[in-house]
């Protein structure tokens, strides 16, 4: 009794409130053991699971925290509910067909009775097999499909399955029955069993693993089986030496490492890849480590929620070199951004199975190119003679964001000055600079563009005292500016108001900026100006122009009169 309670009672520190079996310091099971609880091992606490073997149920969760190992040392940890159906990876030519193994000893018929994976069902999926008859294709239906098969051979037949327009079939369980002297029964029947459990090909286990490791910190194995349950890393993982049945693909977080040593054996991974990490994890494979093979590859990193931020809304371009994507197109949204196939996760990176036959590199990475295709604004319309804003293209790094800051422009005031007759800044404590109402006085703005495209802007000014729209001469000063250029624009400003003044100038940035002043912009403001009356005419100076005219007027009037006194004279 007491030899039987030690293969079912669970060392443990402290039972949690919600059952589960917190580990808080150095603890060691070497007990044949059925775990049923959860289990933390957190606070810097550390647990070895050695010499023995570990049978969990359903649903179990082992979770460790970034201060806290777990440890695996020459044990099984082995679930009671493994992931037991089978997928197909989609292909149609005959070499990777999807098929499972029927193991026939006998040379009699056979009953084989397939059940697809609910809620697909076996509507226009096609078998090939080969019977004594020779090669043999037959159209399935249904929710399940028994195929018979007369006569065989010792070792056993292959079922390939090839579902319509090269879907990949499915498989949940599988039952045979063996003829018995003219009939089938079930002395030797094979009751509905997990098609994962038949040796297949160019199929995939599928279904929930049976229980999770969670490790925010060291998981570590060594002369291992680990069977049936998933893997989920934050921290680091090393493993050596040991078996991963129906446990891939191991999850990596973004930052997290692993280092897979001589004599792992990876088998029957739920997906088409053994590891899969984010773009920052660290894959160390030993040459002495082995994957799944087939059509199963090593590993995949994958980037989720990518996207590329413009200064302007609704600017298109299209990437190539993407995985699936021989070229993908899109544009940014109102706030500029523009989440790449909808922020979904893709494969950037893939190391083939070592056994693979199609790649002549064993890793793939992605080598994407982004070309702009439409970035127009008010500062370069189509008729301006510049090209698009963005740059042209840019190689596609793996950063989550992506800002288009090349090839755009940045214009920003160098100076805004009001000038005398002489070119000089006009200063309004000197009277032989006041400026007249009714006249005008010319105006300087300088601009510099510090950005690496062109720009075809205008400016627009307004009386600094009042806010109004000032009186400038052409309405919208205007210029074409290139990258690391600087351009003066020069106008007139005349004002209607008597007193000091000034005039404040701002660029007139694109309507399709998200920002208004992503592209510079901003105001600069003039030196003050004293308006004044125009001067009225003093000392007689201003007369004689007037004495002139009525003098020259005069004297024609008399020489008018003169000559037609004397025609009246002469008559």
């Amino acid at each position: 009794m007491v030899m039987a309670a030690s293969l079912t009672t669970i060392p443990m520190n402290v039972i949690g409130q919600n059952g589960e079996i917190i580990i808080e310091s150095d603890l060691t099971w070497t007990e044949d053991t059925t775990i049923s609880q959860n289990i933390r091992v957190v606070n810097g606490g550390s647990l070895t699971l050695s010499n023995a073997e570990f049978v969990i149920e359903q649903g179990v969760e082992i979770f460790v925290d970034k201060e806290s190992n777990l440890i695996v040392n020459n044990s099984g940890i082995d679930s009671l509910e493994p992931p037991g159906g089978l997928v197909g990876f989609g292909y149609c030519d005959e070499a990777n067909r999807s098929g499972v193994w029927i193991d026939w000893p006998i040379s009699d018929a056979v009953s084989i009775t397939l059940v697809p994976i609910s809620p697909s069902s076996f509507d226009f999926v096609t078998a090939y097999f080969y019977e004594s008859q020779g090669n043999i294709s037959e159209e399935m239906a249904g929710d399940q499909y028994t195929i018979e098969i007369d006569g065989g051979g010792s070792e056993g037949i292959w079922i390939d399955l090839v579902g319509p327009n090269c879907s990949p079939p499915s498989i949940s369980t599988i039952s045979v029955k063996r003829s018995n002297v003219g009939g089938f029964d079930c002395q030797y029947c094979l009751m509905p069993t997990n098609a994962a459990d038949y040796v297949h090909r160019n199929m995939m286990v599928h279904g929930s693993h049976g229980f999770t490791i969670t490790s925010e910190g060291i998981f570590m194995a060594n002369n291992s089986q680990i069977f049936g349950g998933g893997v989920v890393s934050a921290g680091m993982i090393s493993i050596f030496n040991s078996d991963l049945d129906r446990v891939g693909p191991i999850i990596l977080n973004n930052d997290s490492d692993i280092y897979l040593g001589d004599g792992v054996l990876f088998s029957n991974s739920t997906d088409d890849h053994d590891v899969r990490g984010g773009v920052a994890s660290e894959i160390n494979w030993s040459e002495g480590a082995m994957g799944t093979g087939g059509l199963t590859d090593m590993w995949e990193k994958r980037l989720s929620g990518q996207s590329l931020t413009f200064d302007a809304s609704f600017v298109t371009y299209e990437i190539i070199g993407m995985h699936k994507f021989p070229k993908y197109t899109n544009f940014s949204n109102e706030d500029g951004v523009s989440f790449i196939d909808g922020g979904r996760e893709r494969v950037v990176e893939i190391a083939w199975s070592k056994d693979n036959t199609w790649e002549e590199e064993m890793i793939w990475r992605e080598d994407a190119i982004v070309f702009i295709t439409d970035f127009r604004t008010a500062w370069n319309p189509e008729d301006s003679g510049i090209g698009d804003y963005g740059g042209g293209q840019l190689e596609l790094d793996w950063n989550q964001n992506i800002p288009i800051s090349n090839g755009v422009p940045r214009v920003e005031w160098s100076s805004l000055m009001v000038l005398d007759e002489d070119g000089n800044q006009l200063s309004y404590a000197d009277i032989y600079g006041m400026a007249s109402i009714g006249d005008s006085v010319n105006v300087e703005a300088v601009l510099s563009n510090t950005g690496t495209a062109a720009a075809s802007m205008a400016i627009n000014c307004e009386e600094g005292n009042a806010g109004v729209t000032a009186q400038i001469s052409p309405s919208f000063p205007n210029t074409v500016i290139g990258p690391g250029e600087q351009q003066t624009i020069a106008f007139k400003w005349r004002s209607s108001v008597i007193g000091i003044d000034t005039l404040k100038c701002s660029i007139l940035t694109p309507i399709q900026l998200v920002d208004e002043f992503a592209f510079g912009g901003g105001d600069a403001t003039t030196n003050p100006v004293s308006w004044v009356e125009q001067d009225p005419i003093s000392d007689g100076a201003g007369m004689i122009p007037g004495l002139i005219a009525l003098l020259i007027g005069a004297a024609i009037g008399g020489y008018v009169l003169f000559s037609i006194y004397n025609n009246d004279e002469q008559e």
